[in-house]
């Protein structure tokens, strides 16, 4: 029996994006330990079977003492639990799960770019020195990949032109897949539907059109875009709700202040409702699903706006235009203005036929190339490929 390790810096992206994989890997009678951050999920995992690791990981900061910090108990966990793979997610436990893996053994290190984040997209002298910074270490630490895993065509460029990865290591699988039994309109709960109703008094009489954004609330989400496309909208058709749903992060470099939105919501433009669990019943009672973002890996939320049959709304940037046909199951609008994104939802908030016809196209093509069946078979063809060669090479 193979021993795994899967590194991420917080519980929440763990469950959220890879519970499928988790599953299928214990399912094909991996040993499987989750080391993350500890928070609401790790029991989740703990009743799956999994065995969960505790790790500190400051996610804003870059306080040398703390960095070392993370590092050392990873060195320290690795070192214990003798694993045969480590697989990290995300900036800092690829950088420094793989170095810390390196130095403890693990004959095996995999990882996955889930999307490059607040250093490559913000600009200025600080981001420029930090983003130097992260693409050194980044190209030290991948030194000791078998295979480094991107979830875009783009984003793997990004690191083949700065020289971070070797083009024989990188290999891209787009997204990391969604449910869609359970985001699917014979799925939803019937309750949640009818308390959500009652809620935004929503019902057959009030004909109100809902405009859903659901993300961590970050500014670089288009949050901010979206507010003001309801502040061009609104006037036009009062009768429309934009609802804005997600936990504000704290822990990013750019979280969206909560002012920010207790204003928006006191003069009327959004509904916001904080961090819900339950989001297909959320997305099913939408009318359109937006994602306004500056740049993504893959967005998860737009998968499953369109397993649930929504048309979507989201900007012509690296991860969000990988899932749009543009005029087919949504529109593409430039990042960071918010005139063209209030045109793009007006022209659904007026054409029903048009909503429900791209509605269909999105669940059709979910199934054809994001269905998280496909996209966990092709993991655990890699893990199979480098538990192979490690086989191979120490036999």
């Amino acid at each position: 029996m193979f021993k795994i390790a899967l590194v991420s810096n917080t519980d929440y992206s763990m469950y959220y994006f890879r519970l499928g994989l988790i599953r299928a890997l214990l399912a094909k009678r991996y040993d499987v330990h989750i080391v993350c951050p500890d928070g609401k999920y790790v029991q989740e995992f703990e009743k799956e079977g999994v065995k969960c690791h505790r790790l500190y990981v400051d996610r804003k900061g870059t306080n040398p003492f703390n960095e070392l910090r993370t590092i050392w108990q990873l060195l320290r966990i690795f070192k214990k639990e003798r694993f045969d793979l480590v697989h990290t997610f995300t900036i800092k436990p690829n950088i420094y799960g793989s170095i810390a893996a390196k130095f403890a053994g693990v004959p095996a290190i995999m990882n996955s770019v889930t999307g490059l984040g607040y250093v490559f997209i913000e600009r200025g002298v600080k981001r420029k020195i930090l983003r130097t910074l992260v693409v050194y270490l980044h190209r030290f630490a991948f030194r000791f990949s078998k295979k480094v895993v991107f979830l875009n065509d783009d984003d793997f460029g990004v690191f083949e032109r700065c020289k971070i990865v070797d083009t024989r290591k990188g290999t891209v699988i787009k997204s990391e897949g969604v449910d869609t039994d359970k985001f699917s309109t014979a799925n939803v709960s019937h309750d949640k539907l009818n308390t959500l109703s009652r809620e935004l008094a929503i019902d057959k009489e009030s004909r109100r059109i809902l405009v859903t954004l659901i993300s961590r609330l970050l500014w670089d989400k288009g949050v901010r875009e979206f507010i003001e496309a309801a502040n061009i909208l609104k006037p036009k058709y009062p009768n429309s709700l934009f609802l804005l749903v997600g936990p504000i992060d704290t822990g990013n470099p750019a979280p969206v202040s909560k002012d920010y939105l207790e204003q928006a919501e006191t003069r009327g433009l959004i509904k916001y409702l904080g961090e819900r669990r339950e989001v297909p019943e959320i997305l099913h009672i939408s009318d359109v699903v937006t994602l306004p973002s500056y740049r993504e890996g893959i967005p998860m939320v737009l998968l499953e706006a369109m397993c649930m049959e929504k048309p979507i709304v989201t900007t012509n940037s690296v991860g969000c235009k990988e899932v749009v046909e543009e005029g087919k199951n949504g529109f593409l609008v430039p990042v960071k203005d918010s005139v063209a994104l209030a045109s793009a939802i007006e022209k659904l908030i007026n054409n029903e036929e048009l909503r429900v016809r791209m509605g269909k196209y999105s669940r059709e093509k979910v199934l054809r190339e994001f269905d998280e069946r496909i996209i966990v078979n092709k993991m655990l063809s890699l893990y199979e490929e480098i538990l192979a060669n490690r086989v191979t090479r120490n036999g």
